[in-house]
């Protein structure tokens, strides 16, 4: 349940743009008596961004939940919770005392325990249990049966309402520590209450219990006079400072996860990228995420850098903003793509991010860019056909494959060579031929101890040489193609890597139409062409292309690959004479992208 717990504080956390530097539990699982059914009350104190607390709107001053489960939740903003102190708030300074914490920085508890001391109001807190209680008995505690609960948090109640007034200070939370202060014969009828009320759902009733009646009713009606305390403002102010200037922390990059960037401290932009964008999804089309995050000030400052937050097949990268406006710079058309996401794509972007604006970044230099991904991408399709017409097999050769001896006019397997004259690799060995590299003379001798075999018991992709007499007459000699095996070692890795990360579905489809050519890259290559062409002769950057039916007809391999190449070769050749009459300035503005840079950097972390 704690772990369920810190999940569902990470995900406030995360969701609202706050920190939580302490959460515990409330109520009857905090006091010691909780049913068998009772829920999980917890409770936290949060902190939103620093600047948002020096702007004219007001924040969040509370996060209350639905009921998840058994997990009720709910928490104050910095700034309330330190004005409620200053009244002595009986269920914040509970919170703040209570036995049972699920998260709490260093330092956090024992400053705010130390305040609620300094400002503690023995009268403000008597008023509250004296309240409390008044609301169980005349509300709750009426009927021939009662709920045990009640009776307990009633009596409670009473009995923190009785230490206040006996000068005893902010009373302690746990129920047990209270139980001394009561009077023996109330404290003979606590232990069958805890009883019933541990062992039966909280509806569950019970009949009344007079001696409990008659003291609860009694101490309601005494009068205790207790002095007030003017507020004392000057912790409370430095409590509240000291909690908004929070100490920055230092990240590390190792820090910087994909839901770390996703906070909204650091998040600038946040989309649903790829065939969404584009227009092309079909059924079974992934999901593919991009966006950029600012590194906070701290981590700039120090020797550390970052560029970008990725999982393992890159379906969801994130940018550090300095990267992302580098490759701007640079006309990438990943990161120009970001600059015109169709508004259905996007899943967050701050205002400063559409200070971005395409016409700064746009340039000649498209031309080179987008053309050199383009046509990458024929040679990506065109090299996927070797991987799609010739796998591997799932088991690696093994080395002794690549061995062979010399025989007649060509060659024999050493292994079938062997077999041929009864003889066991494993009583042979092995030593090099001088000058002559790869050529490795064969030895047998079954009395032999000194022969170690052919190949090393710790490793099976290594030969094993033997120690032999002098005089020693090799049987014959093998040849070790290693290169070839080194080729087949690689070609076999690669292609079942590929086969662990290849899209299914898009395998499928290749496989399927049998033009012997990835499909999907030469739709993007053409994609990319119609876009480049668009931005030489009209200056704009559109993503979502209009010729949906068309470029799907290209992905499901309807076109031959020669002649989509061909198309290719010729919309490049328009385009770079397009570019060569286009407006554009030759690069984008670098002293214009730098003050634009450190100044979404400065608003941003303002």
């Amino acid at each position: 349940m704690e772990a369920a717990i810190q999940a569902l504080l990470d995900r406030i956390e995360r969701q609202h743009g706050v920190t939580i530097p302490y959460a515990c539990e409330s109520g009857s699982r905090a006091w010691g008596f909780a049913s068998p059914d009772s829920d999980y009350d917890i409770r936290f104190i949060f902190v939103r961004p620093e600047k948002s607390y020096l702007s004219v709107l007001d924040g969040n001053e509370s996060i209350d939940l639905p009921l998840e489960g058994e997990l009720d939740a709910g928490g104050w903003d910095v700034r309330k919770a330190v004005r409620l102190l200053g009244k002595s708030n009986g269920a914040l300074v509970e919170w703040l005392h209570s036995p049972v914490v699920y998260l709490c920085e260093p330092g956090f508890r024992e400053r705010w325990q130390t305040t609620a001391r300094a400002v503690f109001s023995p009268r403000a807190s008597r008023d509250h249990y004296h309240g409390l209680a008044k609301q169980m008995v005349l509300g709750k505690l009426e009927g021939e049966q009662v709920r045990a609960k009640d009776y307990l948090y009633a009596l409670r109640s009473i009995l923190c309402a009785r230490w206040i007034a006996d000068g005893n200070g902010i009373p302690p939370v746990a129920f047990a520590e209270l139980v001394p202060s009561a009077p023996p014969e109330i404290q003979a009828l606590i232990p069958g209450l805890l009883e019933h009320k541990a062992r039966t759902a909280e509806s569950e009733r019970m009949p009344r219990v007079p001696a409990l009646d008659d003291f609860l009713a009694a101490s309601l009606a005494e009068q205790v006079e207790i002095p007030a305390i003017p507020l004392q403002p000057e912790p409370l102010d430095a409590l509240l400072r000291a909690e908004i200037r929070r100490p920055s922390q230092i990240l590390k990059p190792a820090d910087f996860t994909l839901d770390r960037v996703r906070q909204h401290d650091l998040l600038l932009l946040d989309t649903v990228a790829g065939s969404q964008a584009y227009g092309t999804a079909i059924a079974g089309s992934d999901e593919d995420r991009r966006g950029v995050f600012a590194a906070p000030r701290s981590f700039l400052f120090g020797l550390d850098a970052i560029e970008q937050v990725a999982d393992e097949r890159s379906d969801q990268v994130y940018y550090e903003l300095g990267h992302f406006v580098a490759l701007l710079l640079k006309n990438n058309p990943n990161a120009l793509e970001l600059l015109a996401m169709p508004d259905d794509c996007i899943r967050h972007r701050h205002p400063l991010f559409e200070w971005l604006k395409p016409e700064i970044f746009l340039s000649k230099l498209c031309a080179k860019t987008f053309g050199e991904y383009a046509m990458g991408q024929i040679r990506k399709a065109r090299g996927l056909n070797k991987k799609i017409v010739n796998p591997e097999p799932e088991q690696r050769r093994a080395m002794l494959d690549f061995c062979h001896v010399p025989e007649g006019q060509g060659s024999t397997q050493v292994i079938e060579w062997l077999a041929a004259r009864g003889i066991s690799p494993r009583e042979c060995g092995v030593t090099a031929v001088q000058h002559a590299a790869s050529m490795f003379a064969i030895y047998h001798d079954r009395s032999s101890s000194e022969l170690r075999g052919l190949v090393s018991p710790k490793d099976p992709d290594t030969l094993i040489f033997s120690s032999v007499p002098r005089e020693a007459v090799p049987i014959g000699w093998m040849h070790f193609n290693r290169d070839a095996f080194q080729a087949h070692c690689k070609a076999h890795r690669e292609y079942w890597e590929w086969v662990g990360q290849r899209n299914e579905e898009r395998y499928a489809t290749n496989a399927s139409h049998g033009r012997g050519y990835d499909s999907k890259n030469l739709m993007h290559t053409l994609r990319l062409l119609d876009m480049v062409g668009e931005i030489a002769t009209e200056g704009e950057l559109r993503v979502r292309r209009p010729n949906r039916d068309y470029l799907l007809r290209v992905r499901s391999g309807e076109f031959a690959y020669e002649d989509l190449v061909a198309k290719a070769e010729e919309q490049l050749a328009n385009v770079q004479v397009a570019f060569e009459k286009s407006p554009l300035p030759d690069q984008p503005d670098r002293d214009q992208v730098n003050a634009l840079l450190v100044e979404i950097r400065e608003a941003f972390q303002a």
